[in-house]
């Protein structure tokens, strides 16, 4: 274990910006560290991009916006929501989510070994090893696409390995990216065109961002961005981001609930260029007020902490045991085992009933808190950013054999990424991802002899 420059220079920052925040704003002083950690995050995420593929600044990024972030403007900025409300005051939250998070950040950079991120010495590997197969990104892509495509018409039974065996698609198309190829960039636009297509016909929008910000940790590393063009490249990002919450809603008004002779493609450009020809309204208050309460994660957690355990009793662990028993057998074995996605868990440790087409999730850190409380909510975090961390090394260390098994961790951590996600739907994720890796992995070097 070390600590290095870089570390030091973020610790001192963090110093600084929390005495900033202490002598010149009214925030309670567990949410100014809160926001000190999420600065610290995002800053070592924008140091990152282009110097290593780190797959861990986006879990940290994504949870400490949407736990600790967006509950902070919810406290102190947002005006009450009669929805998506804190159900618990503000120091109640802080002085749990934010342990809880410091936890998990500490459990996915602790430093177990150095061969732990994906640098530049790793990424010459895989291009001294891909130099004479040329075609093999190409295969591995084809592959993806045509499960996504045929993933649409098989049983539902089949409907997740085959959205597994899509994720290729993106696989072969970063391995495409280290290589010399002329094609290699119209073959990322037309992958990402047809996920951008996919995403707009169904008015679901959020695997479309997901993909995004995994293929950003490649492509910056493959162009070798500079600071400059990193922050603009944010910018727009996060652009993108409001204008898609900002028409998704009216879109799929439109395409859901009325009838209409236009395609699903002509109305998003109605509604696209209705949003640019006046682009001011994305920044209006309506407009930052739904980006707040999207962001917002922590009202969930807010009802669980106000739920439990005065009304219901912490359940000691009984969703971890579930989830792992769900997670390592099939549903051919185990017909009755639970389904990932948490809206039973929702309405039992909130205490609030969904519409029934509706589902959502309580999150890791929401789940922490429902099984073992404050305590033992904070451990369970840092043992999930253990658990991360240990995978990651693992996929590193395999790399040193398999050198584009390092382009898998976007389809191994797709779902984990989500900070909404409850514990079974990450250790469902995980197993069945990781056998089907294998599987593919077995099935092109012991069968068609291309080795990976």
């Amino acid at each position: 274990m070390y600590l290095t420059h870089r570390s030091l220079g973020l610790i001192a920052i963090g110093i600084l910006t929390f005495a900033w925040f202490e002598f010149f704003t009214d925030l309670y002083f567990v949410s100014t560290l809160g926001l000190v950690l999420s600065f610290g995050v995002v800053l070592k995420f924008v140091q990152d991009l282009g110097k290593r593929i780190e797959v861990r600044d986006l879990i940290a990024f994504l949870a400490l916006m949407q736990w600790i972030v967006g509950p902070v403007m919810a406290y102190n900025i947002l005006p009450y929501d009669e929805l998506y409300y804190m159900d618990v005051d503000e120091a109640t939250y802080m002085h749990y989510v934010v342990p809880a998070c410091a936890a998990l950040v500490i459990g996915l950079y602790f430093p177990i070994t150095d061969e732990r991120i994906i640098n530049e010495e790793d990424i010459q590997k895989l291009k001294e090893f891909i130099s004479d197969k040329q075609l093999l990104g190409y295969l591995i892509a084809a592959i993806g696409l045509a499960a996504g495509f045929a993933g649409k018409f098989l049983p539902k039974s089949l409907s997740f390995l085959f959205f597994l065996l899509s994720g290729m698609q993106f696989v072969g198309v970063y391995i495409i990216l280290f290589t010399k190829s002329k094609l290699k960039w119209f073959a990322f636009a037309g992958v990402m065109g047809m996920v951008i297509f996919q995403a707009v016909l169904m008015g679901m929008f959020g695997e479309l961002i997901l993909w995004m910000m995994f293929s950003l940790l490649v492509v910056a590393f493959v162009l070798k961005i500079p600071m400059p063009g990193k922050i603009a490249i944010l910018g727009v990002g996060f652009i993108m981001v409001m204008l898609i919450q900002s028409t998704k809603e009216e879109y799929r008004m439109a395409t859901w609930y009325s009838d209409s002779d236009k395609s699903n493609g002509e109305i998003y450009q109605e509604v696209i260029l209705s949003r640019l020809e006046n682009p001011a309204v994305l920044f209006e208050t309506s407009a930052m007020q739904n980006v707040g309460a999207r962001l917002n994660q922590g009202w969930i957690i807010a009802r669980i902490l106000g739920h439990m355990p005065e009304k219901y009793p912490f359940v000691k662990g009984e969703t971890i045991e579930t989830a792992i028993y769900a997670g390592l057998l099939p549903r051919v074995l185990a017909p009755t085992k639970a389904k990932a996605g948490g809206r039973a868990n929702f309405e039992r440790f909130t205490g609030t009933e969904l519409p029934e087409t509706t589902s959502m999730d309580i999150s890791l850190v929401g789940e922490g808190y429902a099984n073992y409380g404050v305590l033992g909510g904070i451990i369970f975090l840092f043992f999930i950013g253990i658990f991360y961390n240990v995978i990651i090394i693992k996929v590193i260390s395999l790399s040193k054999t398999y050198p584009t098994l390092i382009l898998w961790l976007p389809v191994l951590f797709f779902q984990v990424i989500k900070a909404e996600t409850d514990f079974a739907t990450v250790f469902n994720h995980f197993t069945k991802a990781a056998l089907v890796a294998f599987i593919v992995f077995f099935g092109m070097t012991k069968i068609l002899k291309l080795k990976m």
